[in-house]
């Protein structure tokens, strides 16, 4: 094989596709690389540029929607964020209490996010680290909540 062969060039096409995929994750420029790839093998069997060509669009219409939907799936599977997505609105959490100023705060998904007694902004004095709340909505980042323990 030399260094001009159609099938060596679409490799290394399709090995730059690859390479520039590894940079941004998304799985279209990976559809693109195996279409360059399955045109390599068309090139390598003797299929001239018309029928390369041919082959890589027709490849590149089958592998890049297949792509695209693999990513609006994991997309859809993995939201961003919790407060936003309303993510634990209705669960049972226990307070804990934040280092640096000893507010009573839930702990969601590994972020702690401040706890409000729901009304009331005097009451939050009321609510200490080991009670047992209800998540409502949250306001900002703060966590509007209700006591669901024996002071309720």
């Amino acid at each position: 094989m030399d260094l001009a062969s159609p099938a060596l060039l679409w490799l290394l096409a399709g090995l730059g596709a690859l390479i520039v995929e590894l940079l941004t994750g998304s799985y279209v420029l990976l559809a693109m690389a195996l279409a360059a790839a399955i045109t390599a093998g068309a090139a390598w069997l003797g299929l001239g540029l018309v029928g390369q060509l041919g082959v890589l669009a027709l490849s590149c219409g089958v592998l890049v929607p297949l792509a695209i939907r693999q990513l609006r799936r994991r997309q859809r599977s993995r939201p961003f964020g919790v407060a936003g997505t309303g993510g634990g609105l209705g669960q049972r959490f226990v307070l804990v209490q934040r280092d640096f100023d000893g507010a009573p705060c839930i702990k969601l998904d590994g972020d702690l996010f401040r706890a409000r007694r729901e009304g009331d902004e005097a009451a939050e004095v009321a609510l200490r680290p080991g009670d047992e709340v209800t998540l409502l909505r949250f306001e900002g980042t703060q966590a509007i909540v209700r006591p669901t323990g024996k002071g309720a």
